[in-house]
């Protein structure tokens, strides 16, 4: 059965505030549904007049997750109708590579007498979303859109849009005699001959370490990284010997956020701010060399509470950059491309709402 939720029970964007101009991070109005809990995992800023988030809302009733999309049309957010397969749609990632051209990426339960997780995957042809089957099962976590015929997604394992159809490609494996596979966390593709996956394995069966995998135009590659107590959330290619990834630094008194830098020849952790309580980067993108965000949380010393984080790397160092709001929220993705002049970052803001803020 496929349902819709619908752009009409969402409350009406407002235009940005002036405050935004000032070179500052600003909380922007974002539709909100009348539900238990809203929150956006992913946006894809692909010009300053074309911008997607997605993620998920939960229905007052306590009934399944209902899938949530958001566009930015240079002035206001606003909802689209979505399809749910199953029962529970989520939307982990969306990406753009023309107007008519977005994928937005995820999951979705066929209940039984074993609950499967099945892939989603839903296009948008610039008026509507319509699901597109993925082979396998399982989650997808994002997606890199390079045009109609060229498209990348990753989950359980990485997937490939020809203009017709998704298949299952095989790629090398992290860890072939450890502990168990290796998980991909995120995904980006700045051409088709330059596209990067990290994620992270076992290393035994108390360590995790992260990995990474890089597309040339021909085949993919295992290529090694520092192979500290890191899980990597996030990567974000800027040139053949430019590309960054982020995540957490487990292990010590309190987890800290990680960056590490590729080169060209080889990725090496580079320092980044830490925090008392604890934090990890969920986030990565660039505007170029030396304009490179990244955006997560941070812990509160009082349980249970998370506040916003970016920091901001301007070719030489990381420093951390002020975010609002002042209460407990958290940032799960930032997006910004080369020539625009808008920064974007989702999460969700308590007491469960969706929270957008954006810089320029």
């Amino acid at each position: 059965m496929v349902a819709t939720l619908g752009a009409a029970c969402l409350a009406v964007a407002g235009t940005v505030p002036a405050s935004a101009a000032a070179g500052g991070w600003s909380v922007v109005p974002a539709p909100n549904p009348t539900v238990q809990f809203t929150s956006l995992q992913s946006v894809d800023s692909r010009t300053d007049s074309d911008a997607w988030a997605v993620g998920d809302v939960s229905p007052p009733t306590g009934g399944p997750l209902q899938p949530l999309t958001l566009h930015w049309d240079g002035s206001t957010w606003s909802s689209s109708a979505v399809p749910q397969q199953g029962r529970g749609t989520q939307l982990w990632g969306v990406s753009a590579s023309l107007a008519d051209d977005a994928w937005a990426v995820g999951s979705f339960f066929v209940p039984g007498y074993r609950t499967v997780i099945q892939p989603t995957a839903l296009h948008w042809n610039g008026t509507a979303w319509s699901p597109v089957g993925v082979p396998g099962s399982g989650n997808l976590f994002g997606v890199a859109a390079l045009s109609p015929a060229n498209a990348w997604a990753i989950g359980d394992t990485v997937k490939h849009w020809d203009g017709t159809a998704w298949s299952q490609v095989t790629t090398p494996s992290p860890n072939p005699s450890g502990v168990g596979p290796g998980s991909l966390s995120a995904i980006s593709a700045r051409t088709s001959a330059d596209v990067w996956v990290v994620g992270s394995f076992a290393l035994t069966r108390h360590i995790r370490a992260s990995f990474s995998l890089h597309f040339d135009g021909t085949a993919w590659t295992l290529v090694p990284m520092p192979r500290a107590r890191t899980r990597l959330w996030s990567v974000v290619a800027v040139g053949p010997d430019d590309a960054w990834a982020v995540g957490q630094l487990d292990g010590g008194t309190a987890t800290q956020p990680v960056t590490e830098h590729w080169d060209g020849t080889a990725w090496s952790i580079v320092p980044s701010p830490s925090f008392a309580s604890g934090g990890y980067l969920r986030s990565v993108t660039a505007r170029g060399t030396g304009e490179v965000w990244a955006a997560g949380l941070t812990f509160s010393t009082e349980a249970g509470v998370a506040h916003t984080m970016s920091l901001r790397w301007n070719g030489t160092a990381w420093s951390a950059v002020a975010t609002p709001p002042a209460g407990s929220a958290t940032l799960w993705s930032v997006s910004a491309r080369p020539g625009t002049s808008r920064i974007w970052a989702v999460g969700d803001n308590e007491p469960g709402v969706a929270l957008i803020i954006e810089r320029h």
